[in-house]
């Protein structure tokens, strides 16, 4: 996921190192608790209490900061909020309706390669050979995600799927959008108002979808865990990485997340991993790291050692 103040240009020290592990695995778990509270509650009303939630939290702590960096620029804040949690959330939730919580949370991991497409589309970037060798199979891992898929490919299956990609959209969109508007925003400030903001946007569409269903004990657990450690915990702890580090070391969270969201999946719901989810994260690894122009080191030791083996 994009953000809006990549400052420092630092490698990633211990502590971001593990800031990036603990992202990885709250984001993964939350897939597997929108996939719970959106079958229990609807999937609109499961992002707007994800929202009200972590924005409740946030804004309790970071309120009267927030407030004060928010007077006069309500419109970004609103957009901000729009983009990068209302519309986003409520995509994931319906898709977790349907598709397995690892199979959404690969693709969620096509954020970065979004992001490439509207720089180029809008911002009149120009792709180097080796992004759009990249944004080749990216599209490539997603065919084989939905080709592969022991799911049936009816309409449900296909909109699922829509809105799966229609997330990584949003969140390119709004990181483009928050680095314009509100590069000068401290990042618990960012966190704090796009969340506030987002709940604020979401709840007359949830309102409309009807009134929610009581959720069962699971639910309401997996409401305040989404909401409290993946929501009003989390968003700030990147904000924080980002602007510690380069935007590239930052993103590579996006690695992460798929396999702590494969690993829950398959720990608490009992999913499958077949060989479209295995085939599907080493084609979207391979993807992100051409994208991103993220170079694997080979230690010196063990690269002497392999061509000496070679040569052998």
């Amino acid at each position: 996921m994009a953000a809006p103040t990549p400052s420092a240009s630092r490698s990633l020290s211990s502590l971001d190192l593990g800031a990036l592990l603990f992202l990885g695995a709250v984001w993964g778990a939350a897939f597997l608790f929108l996939r719970i509270v959106a079958r229990e509650v609807g999937p609109v009303w499961a992002a707007e209490a994800r929202l009200v939630v972590g924005a409740a939290v946030l804004a309790v702590l970071f309120g009267r900061r927030t407030f004060t960096a928010a007077r006069g620029r309500w419109v970004p804040f609103l957009v901000t909020g729009a983009l990068f949690s209302a519309v986003p959330f409520t995509l994931i939730a319906i898709a977790t309706v349907t598709l397995p919580a690892g199979f959404t949370s690969l693709l969620n991991a096509a954020t970065p390669l979004f992001t490439a497409l509207i720089g180029v589309a809008f911002l009149g970037h120009r792709l180097a050979p080796r992004v759009v060798v990249g944004l080749v199979v990216g599209i490539a891992a997603v065919v084989v995600l939905v080709g592969w898929s022991p799911l049936g490919l009816d309409v449900t299956t296909l909109l699922a799927v829509l809105a799966g990609l229609g997330a990584p959209a949003s969140y390119a969109v709004a990181g483009n959008y928050a680095r314009a508007k509100l590069a000068d925003v401290g990042p618990t400030e960012i966190a704090t108002g796009m969340l506030v903001a987002g709940s604020l946007v979401l709840l007359p569409v949830a309102i409309l979808s009807g009134p929610p269903a009581a959720p069962a004990l699971d639910g309401v657990v997996a409401i305040l865990a989404v909401g409290i450690i993946s929501t009003a915990v989390a968003w700030p702890i990147f904000f924080r990485v980002l602007r510690h580090t380069t935007a590239t070391a930052a993103s590579t969270v996006t690695f992460i997340v798929p396999a702590f969201a494969i690993a829950w999946g398959a720990i608490v719901l009992g999913e499958p991993i077949g060989p479209n989810l295995v085939a599907g994260s080493v084609l979207i690894l391979v993807s992100l790291l051409l994208v991103l122009g993220i170079r694997v080191r080979v230690p010196a030791p063990l690269a002497r050692r392999a061509f000496g083996a070679a040569r052998a």
